[in-house]
């Protein structure tokens, strides 16, 4: 009896669910329940998780962290954007409860049911939320965008005419946009975790950004070229992964300048050296499709098919006082920015078709609502008939 009694509570009620956030890669936002069952061990639970919520400040702010979710559950994800299924409603019994340790505990029930495929759906969320919420750049944000965008405005020059110029003098490059990224909403960034695998906001690479939009593919590379010499980027802390072309062909480019080498140039003008080099600059279909086919499944499952660009990610680091005490040290830390360079031709590509922003955001809200409410869809197709909401 003993020896049964220690395996059952060793083995035969182990919570494998778990082992599933550790060993398969998963998120931990994309196990099916918890193992919390009584409030002892939810207070536990959330305790260690970095909320003591014996302190009612701290109750308040989790209190309000649920209610956010559900609000963000209500307001994005409970339609469906494809129009494939019904809107779903959360049941009043999680709708109403505010009580997270009751949230953790209906979220570990052993039976599945409609009320623990909810409590499961707002807890990811809630998850979600935590990491925006408690995230250490968002107070020294504006100093952030300050200094990376610093790197890129003392380069830039206007002219008589409008429009911008990268640099001075003759060897100035006329782009036909650049663009300041702006910060991403509070609902943006939960959205985009929501489809992260990782689901922390320091896997957010794109906060802070530029785009460059230039009249020829040649002028992308005059532009990578300047950015090399002057410094306003550093190469060296360039995140390697993060970098994707599908715009420009720099193997042949390469090709084509040792080609150029052989002429005699001494007729050729300015426009027959562009001429001439922008032949090679081409991708041809079918090989620009396959490379951006794998940009996006290594990157960005839910980006358009069309959009062509250079997109480089680099760090820069920061040099920043403390906002609320200046009296503290100064904190140096890196932080990521992603550059995007494209030609007008791509730039007219990426505004229209599948390239489009709503197509975009549909594709994460319909990815995100998947991820989310993945088994109270489950549930409500295996139980078309039944309704649990009271």
């Amino acid at each position: 009896m003993e020896l049964k009694n220690k395996l059952e509570k060793n083995f035969l009620k182990f919570p494998f669910e778990l082992f599933d956030a550790i060993f398969s890669q998963k998120s931990f936002i994309d196990i099916e329940r918890l193992n919390v069952h009584d409030r002892e061990s939810g207070l536990v639970f959330i305790k260690n998780y970095g909320y003591d919520i014996t302190d009612p400040e701290i109750a308040e702010t989790v209190s309000s962290i649920l209610s956010e979710a559900k609000t963000f559950i209500q307001s994005y994800l409970s339609e469906d954007p494809e129009g494939k299924t019904e809107t779903l409603i959360i049941p009043p019994d999680i709708l109403c409860d505010d009580d997270i340790v009751s949230l953790l505990i209906k979220a570990s029930e052993k039976e599945k049911t409609l009320e623990q495929a909810w409590a499961c759906a707002v807890l990811r969320v809630a998850h979600t939320i935590t990491h925006v919420e408690n995230d250490l750049a968002k107070s020294f944000m504006p100093g952030i965008r300050n200094q990376i965008y610093k790197r890129f405005s003392s380069h830039l020059n206007g002219s008589a005419a409008g429009g911008y110029f990268l640099g001075t003098g003759d060897d100035a490059i006329r782009l036909k946009l650049f663009e300041i990224k702006n910060d991403k909403s509070r609902d943006s960034l939960i959205l985009k975790l929501l489809h992260k695998k990782e689901n922390v906001t320091a896997d957010i690479f794109d906060r802070v950004g530029v785009r460059i939009v230039t009249y020829s593919k040649l002028d992308i590379i005059l532009v990578l070229r300047y950015f090399a010499t002057n410094h306003v980027i550093s190469f060296a802390n360039i995140k390697p992964s993060r970098t994707k072309n599908n715009v420009v062909n720099i193997p042949r480019f390469i090709e084509g300048v040792e080609e150029l080498k052989s002429h005699d140039l001494s007729s050729w003008s300015q426009e027959d050296v562009a001429d001439f080099l922008e032949k090679y600059l081409e991708i041809p279909p079918e090989e620009k499709e396959e490379i951006t086919k794998r940009n996006i499944e290594e990157t960005n499952l839910y980006s358009s098919t069309s959009y062509s660009s250079i997109q480089l990610t680099s760090r820069l680091l920061i040099t920043m006082e403390d906002p609320i005490n200046a009296a503290k040290p100064i904190y140096r830390f890196f932080f990521p920015f992603e550059v995007q360079i494209l030609d007008e031709e791509s730039f007219i590509e990426s505004r229209s078709g599948r390239a489009n922003h709503e197509e975009y955001k549909k594709n994460q809200i319909v990815a995100a609502r998947k991820r989310v409410l993945t088994n109270v869809l489950r549930y409500q197709r295996q139980h078309p008939w039944e309704t649990e909401i009271k």
